[in-house]
């Protein structure tokens, strides 16, 4: 799947976006994204060879991993920074790929409140994986700087503001 391609609607996204976040919802969120990271020109090989024969296992990791930060249900063990160590020769090109397929997959699962609860921890660990993997000095890419932007106008206003 290419860039140009990356907003065509699977099969299995639900008719109506989600208001809620439940485990329910969290694992269709893992399954979907990660399928189209799968089939990305860009993504798909390093995924692929990262995860060959361990899919499973990473798709629940995942699971737990969001349902950790987004339900509060602390079934996550694992240090994220160290997970991501041996993809050191990643650049921002593909984080900004993962962010955009991301964002775009929660745009199309949930809707906008939901959706936040998983995009604005996502770019702030995106940016805090580069700043690990690529140095203090690494300027992010345009693109990313651009999305954490947006995410901060649209951010739902909390009940002390």
């Amino acid at each position: 799947m290419s860039a140009e391609t990356a907003s065509e609607t699977p099969a299995e996204w639900p008719a109506e976006r989600l208001t809620t976040i439940d485990e329910d919802a969290v694992r269709l969120l893992v399954h979907t994204f990660y399928g189209r990271i799968r089939d990305d020109d860009l993504l798909g090989p390093i995924f692929r060879q990262a995860l060959e024969g361990r899919w499973d296992m990473h798709l629940e990791k995942m699971v737990a991993f969001w349902s950790s930060i987004v339900l509060g249900a602390k079934r996550y063990r694992g240090n994220v920074t160290q997970a991501h160590q041996p993809f050191g020769h990643l650049s921002g090109e593909h984080f900004s790929r993962w962010l955009a397929l991301f964002v775009d997959t929660l745009d199309k699962l949930f809707e906008p409140q939901a959706a936040f609860a998983f995009a604005e921890p996502a770019i702030r660990i995106a940016e805090s994986l580069q700043l690990n993997l690529f140095g203090w000095e690494y300027t992010l890419p345009p693109a990313q700087r651009a999305l954490l932007d947006s995410v901060k106008r649209v951010r739902p206003a909390r009940p002390h503001e």
